[in-house]
């Protein structure tokens, strides 16, 4: 024997225990890792957005001539802001994809211009 009387008593025991643990502690800690991911991407679209308007504006009163760095930088930048977008509403993986790629088109306006 177990030690236990009855079986059935010490499985309901223990059913009635496991429901009683951490299923609604585990969706609170997916929400807010789902909070803070929206956050994270969000701010770091907000970044790449204002570092893309800055960048253009000091290249433009600095005196550059208008080329091609331009447009890579204003695609980037649009690019980094509808991440922002996606970021706050929509899909988080398409947000992040949207933001890395607007980081990237930036950076390429800067090599095509040197």
């Amino acid at each position: 024997m177990t030690g236990y009387e009855n079986e059935g008593d010490r499985t309901e025991q223990m059913r009635a225990g496991f429901q009683q643990q951490g299923e609604p502690g585990l969706a609170a800690d997916a929400e807010r890792q789902v909070r803070q991911k929206r956050l994270l991407y969000t701010a770091l679209g907000a970044l790449l957005t204002v570092l893309g308007v800055v960048a253009t504006i000091f290249r433009l009163t600095r005196g550059d001539d208008v080329g091609p760095w331009t447009g890579f930088y204003a695609a980037g930048t649009i690019l980094a802001a509808l991440g922002v977008l996606l970021a706050r509403r929509a899909s988080l993986r398409l947000a992040f994809v949207v933001i890395v790629v607007g980081g990237a088109v930036a950076g390429l306006g800067d090599s095509v211009s040197r």
